[in-house]
């Protein structure tokens, strides 16, 4: 053997190593595919993505609708996430499988009486945004589609002595408003805000606090029809069948009225009737709020800003990038500048 040549022993230990290698990564493929098919008969989890069912998709607006998600071969498939009703605002995320990207979202609370069909369900309030490659994919999906989701995410935990909660919600804001209502439904007073673009979006719902928009020669006999006035004011408000969005509010609401010192009220806002939330109607509630007989003015008080980015940048400031991970950043926008003195604000 020449002193250039190879031993022998190394040839066979190189032949042994790509067998090795090529061993693993069929192994890998095995195991992969056995974990999903594993995954068939599994609850939703926040590590690995689980496969639901699309069984229902109710229309909200022209542009957003409710979909309903459940799994067929475990109807215990959301046990995991029993706890997260209780503890605060928290979402889960759907896997656009073509582009290989996941999109997080909010889901709705169950309804108060749910059917058969309802029970071990997933609700989520879902937006057709133009360039939305999650949210367009979903709207374009058939009834009975496999859909990957993975969760829960807990995005805010409430703490246990909340009191009273005054929430900013933006848009499809409104399902972490509900997840709020849900989990505090018999232990604080909620005030909700809601600010939408189109009347379509709050279809039906009128404002508990906040005056009604005056209505044509009417509006000036407001002194002279007094509750008259008011109550048409209120109709034109919310003159349409309420949508599943705003039947779910209403239905806490009412709840809300049987338990003492929990009360829930939600103020409506619409862009294209030309009412906006003001400082001047946020600063109206936190005042409010020191009333002396007031059973709430024990325990702590929070403001919620939930919404597209715009809307919570505008009131509370844009969030901040920290260690690799999305942080509260400094308190800025409108209410930094307001007189807000017992109160904590979240951006969710």
């Amino acid at each position: 053997m020449g002193p250039n040549a190879s031993p022998p022993r190394r040839r066979g230990g190189a032949g042994v190593l790509i067998i090795l290698l090529a061993s693993a990564v069929v192994g890998a493929g095995i195991r992969a595919f056995t974990s999903d098919a594993d995954s068939q008969s599994s609850s939703i989890n926040p590590h690995t993505f689980t496969p639901f069912t699309l069984v229902s998709r109710e229309p909200v607006s022209s542009t957003s609708s409710i979909f309903t998600f459940a799994h067929r071969g475990n109807p215990d498939a959301i046990g995991a996430l029993r706890d997260a009703w209780k503890r605060g605002v928290w979402s889960i995320q759907i896997k656009q499988p073509q582009l290989q990207i996941a999109r997080a979202y909010t889901p709705l609370p169950p309804l108060a009486d749910p059917s058969d069909a309802e029970l071990g369900a997933i609700r989520l309030l879902i937006r057709k945004e133009n360039k939305g490659e999650v949210s367009g994919y979903l709207h374009r999906l058939p009834l009975e589609a496999l859909v990957e989701l993975r969760g829960p995410s807990l995005e805010y935990e409430l703490p246990n002595d909340v009191k009273e909660i005054l929430f900013l919600a933006g848009g499809t804001g409104i399902a972490p408003a509900l997840q709020i209502t849900h989990a505090l439904q018999d232990k604080a007073r909620i005030h909700v805000m809601w600010a939408t673009r189109r009347r379509e979006d709050c279809r039906g719902g009128s404002s508990d606090t906040r005056q009604a928009p005056k209505v044509g020669m009417l509006a000036g006999w407001k002194g002279l029809l007094g509750q008259e006035q008011a109550d048409l004011s209120n109709a034109q408000e919310g003159n349409h069948e309420q949508n599943a969005i705003v039947r779910q509010l209403q239905s806490a609401k009412e709840r809300s009225k049987r338990i003492p010192g929990c009360e829930l009220s939600v103020d409506y806002f619409v862009d294209e009737e030309g009412s906006l939330i003001t400082p001047q109607s946020v600063l109206q509630h936190t005042q409010s709020s020191k009333s002396p007989d007031s059973s709430t003015t024990q325990g702590r008080k929070l403001i919620l800003v939930s919404g597209p980015e715009g809307f919570v940048n505008y009131w509370a400031g844009p969030k901040r990038w920290e260690g690799g991970r999305e942080a509260q950043g400094p308190l800025g926008g409108v209410l930094s500048r307001l007189r807000l003195e017992g109160w904590e604000v979240w951006k969710l």
